[in-house]
This record gives structure tokens, C-alpha cells and sequence, in this order.
């Protein structure tokens, strides 16, 4: 009897021939067919890894060295910004009309000397007990950074081309920062700077943006 059911397995089960790779690979469901999996060229990791690399570097460092001189622009050109809405808030409580000075803003908006100063060149904030103290200073020297063209003007008489006030360039060959009438701001090369300010030194007011 033990000998029929030997016979028997043996019959049931085929015999398992050969060894290692030639030998029956158990069934894959994933891959029922065993097909051969095809690896991704290692070229493509390389530019990958490579491409991660450059983009931590542009990341990193680039930004820091291409703002390096960009940063005192923008934030003298914010600055002037802050400036600009100060005087719309005046003119609205002043039936349009212009402050004469920065010194006017100062004691009736929500500003600082701090705007006054631009971090491009060597002035420093006014500073004294009070802000009638403070403003005073402004006119002393050493304190603004920017010149003030709106002086006698209004919301009826201003363009957009306009030129409110502008960045003192820190020579003949640089350029600066411009407050328009419509509140914005552009940097001007120093070729319309020197247009500008001789336009307001002869005393044509309003001063406006040169045409080229």
C-alpha cells in the first residue's frame, strides 16, 4: 500500500529538473509572464541628482549676490512710496492741495524721519523730543535724502508724469529713485536725473518726467 501511494505522488508531482536560473521560478502575479524589468538609465539619475544640485546653489546663493546692490534701491524706492501716500492722505484733508514740505508731512501723517533717509546715501533720521523737533531738523542738513518738488501744486494741476520728489543721485553717474504724480515709483539712469534736476534748479514747475 505505501508503495501504490509513493508511486502515486510521483506520479501527480513532475519531477523538478535543473538548478539555480534554469529551475521553475514560482509564480509572480504581479508579473505572470516573467518579462524582464527595464531599468531606467543611470544617465538620467545623473542629470537629475545634477539639476537638484543647481537649484539648491541658484537658490542659495545667487539671490544674495545679485541683491547686494538692488536692496538700498528698493528700499529707498519704498521710501518714496510711503511718502507718496502720505501726501494723497494730506490732500484729502487739505481740498487737494499739496503739503509745502516734508516737513509739513512729518507733523501731519503717520510718518517717520526714518522715511526721509534714503539707505543708498549718508544722511542720517532726524531725531529730537518732539515731532516739531524732529521736523525742524529736516531742514538743518544731514537729514534728507530726497527733494521735494510738490510744493504749490494740487490734485487739479498733477499728471502722472509729474515728478513729486526724487532720490539725490550720490554722483553725476548714478542714478535714482522718482515719486511720480499717480504714487508710483521708477529708478531713472542718471542721463534723465540730470535732466530732471535741472529742470527744477531753472524753477519749471511742475517738473515733469523728460520726454528722452
Amino acid at each position: 500500500m505505501h508503495q501504490r501511494f509513493s508511486a502515486l505522488s510521483n506520479f501527480m508531482e513532475p519531477p523538478i529538473s535543473g538548478t539555480g536560473e534554469n529551475r521553475p521560478q514560482p509564480l509572480d502575479y504581479a508579473n505572470p509572464l516573467h518579462r524582464a524589468k527595464k531599468r531606467r538609465p543611470r544617465w538620467l539619475l545623473i542629470i537629475f541628482l545634477s539639476l537638484i544640485v543647481v537649484g539648491l546653489f541658484w537658490i542659495t546663493f545667487i539671490p544674495s549676490l545679485s541683491s547686494h546692490d538692488s536692496v538700498p534701491r528698493v528700499r529707498s524706492a519704498s521710501n518714496l512710496r510711503q511718502i507718496g501716500q502720505a501726501i494723497l492722505l494730506y490732500t484729502n484733508d487739505h481740498q487737494g492741495q499739496y503739503p509745502d514740505s516734508f516737513a509739513t508731512i512729518l507733523l501731519n501723517e503717520d510718518v517717520t524721519s526714518e522715511v526721509f533717509v534714503s539707505p543708498s546715501r549718508n544722511e542720517t533720521p532726524a531725531i529730537g523730543p518732539t515731532t516739531q523737533a524732529i521736523a525742524d531738523q529736516l531742514a538743518a542738513g544731514g537729514h534728507l535724502s530726497y527733494v521735494y518738488l510738490g510744493r504749490g501744486l494740487s490734485t487739479a494741476s498733477v499728471i502722472p508724469a509729474t515728478i513729486v520728489a526724487y532720490e539725490i543721485p550720490l554722483d553725476s553717474n548714478s542714478g535714482g529713485n522718482v515719486l511720480f504724480g499717480d504714487g508710483h515709483v521708477e529708478f531713472e539712469p542718471a542721463t534723465y536725473m540730470a535732466k530732471i534736476i535741472t529742470k527744477a534748479a531753472i524753477g519749471q514747475f511742475p517738473v515733469t518726467m523728460p520726454s528722452n
